[in-house]
């Protein structure tokens, strides 16, 4: 129930995330039965919550700014009316460019940023129809979130950049309008302060799958609700925007990242329905207080793993036979201590620059577990060589994708291993190992 008051404060009862030691995730999009099937998530989503009620305050005529709170209201003027808005969203590209171009101007004056990169708009109105046009959503739900979590954020602005030129910071941002003559009386976008939130207890993972995209977000954890500040801003009209933060790599603001959710008021009878529009865009400067902005170097990017394919490959697993289980696991300890596959190169065209990768993979054997020796000496008992071969062959066809080469054509794999098997000191690892089981 949410309940509002004189003073303009709603109370509302939200859900929000429990810290249960897992990592927790969202389905935004329906399923085939058989996806669900192989997958680890048989629910559409998964991770503790519990309902608490939050006090959202008035927050206009407040000390509320971009790099203290993570959230600011602004004035935005736009020359689009709410018909250019609908179309706009239905494919209308000029009027795409118009509305980007507008709000670049403005953002870059606010942020006194050297380059701003649009990425994309999504209207959205009570029943998520398309009423001038298409691609309508409805409210998000969900309960508070931020739309990015950091490695998501940073992958964001790495990808979002062409142009060559060395940057010193980001920020990734949302603007967010009402597009109707008339101002929002409901479902208002409600954020949280976040200098009222604990580091780093509230942040809880969360990964979501949508339409054509998966992201990894945070969740706001429950354990400090009491002391979460939370605002909106009532009858937002069409020339005001609220610009707030998904990231913002500058980790010497207070204010770098916004928890937000729609909160609706029940108690407003009649109203007319909120429509909305939203726009994310990474800011980006040349120089700054500090150097924040990520690499690949720095974010490691080749060990980043993608949540929902993890999802697949465990289910997959679970659904396995023993035999077909024992064999996934050891491709896993093969893996160097159970890392998750990455997304691979293609193939260099040299298969001697998988040889010391592989010499390394068998000489590991010493540590291999007891079902992966046994399954060793299973292709052992057919001869030194025939055995050796066979192993060779199942470590280059990398079923798990550990080794980078599950995806290479088939000859690709076989000149890495007959170069493997041509190879002296890769013999000379695999007949002190698998050897000695004979």
């Amino acid at each position: 129930m949410t309940v509002p008051s004189e003073s303009g404060c709603i109370e509302a009862s939200v859900s929000l995330s429990v810290d249960d030691k897992t990592r927790h995730w969202f389905y935004a999009r329906q399923r085939t039965e058989e996806e669900r099937a192989g997958s680890i998530h048989k629910t559409e989503f998964g991770g503790g919550s519990v309902n608490r009620t939050v006090k959202v305050n008035n927050g206009r005529n407040q000390d509320l700014t971009l790099d203290e709170t993570s959230f600011e209201l602004v004035d935005c003027p736009t020359a689009l009316s709410t018909k250019d808005f609908y179309a706009m969203q239905d494919g209308e590209d000029e009027l795409r460019e118009k509305y980007y171009e507008e709000v670049k101007k403005f953002v870059k004056n606010k942020m006194g940023c050297d380059k701003v990169v649009c990425l994309h708009t999504l209207v959205r109105n009570a029943d998520g129809n398309n009423m001038e046009g298409g691609g309508v959503q409805g409210y998000a739900g969900g309960g508070p979130h931020t739309d990015a979590d950091a490695v998501t954020a940073d992958e964001v602005a790495l990808t979002s950049l062409q142009d060559g030129k060395k940057y010193m910071r980001y920020s990734y941002l949302n603007i967010w309008r009402n597009i109707s003559e008339e101002p929002i009386e409901n479902d208002h976008l409600a954020m949280l302060d976040e200098r009222s939130t604990v580091k780093p207890d509230d942040y809880l993972s969360r990964d979501v799958s949508g339409f054509g995209y998966e992201v990894s977000q945070y969740g706001l954890n429950a354990r400090h609700a009491s002391n979460h500040k939370w605002y909106y801003f009532p009858h937002m009209c069409k020339n005001e925007a609220i610009l707030f933060k998904l990231m913002d790599s500058d980790w010497t603001k207070n204010g770098r990242i916004c928890f937000h959710m729609s909160v609706n008021d029940p108690l407003v009878q009649e109203k007319k329905s909120r429509e909305s529009i939203e726009m994310r865009m990474v800011c980006y400067w040349e120089k700054a207080g500090v150097d924040s902005m990520p690499n690949k170097e720095n974010m490691s990017a080749d060990l980043i793993q993608r949540p929902f394919e993890i999802a697949n490959t465990v289910g997959n697993i679970n659904n396995a036979s023993a035999w077909e289980l024992s064999k996934a696991l050891f491709w896993r300890v093969l893996g160097y201590g159970g890392a998750t596959a990455t997304k691979a190169s293609p193939y260099s065209g040299n298969p001697e620059d998988y040889l010391e990768k592989f010499i390394t993979v068998v000489n590991t054997y010493p540590s291999w577990p007891s079902f992966a020796t046994k399954w060793v000496k299973s292709q052992m008992d057919k001869g030194l060589d025939k055995g050796i071969q066979q192993i060779t062959v199942e470590l280059v066809n990398d079923q798990m994708g550990f080794q980078k080469t599950k995806h290479f054509e088939t000859s690709e794999k076989k000149e890495i291993s007959d170069l493997l098997l041509s190879n002296e000191k890769y013999m000379e690892a695999a007949k002190k190992h698998f050897g000695s089981v004979i």
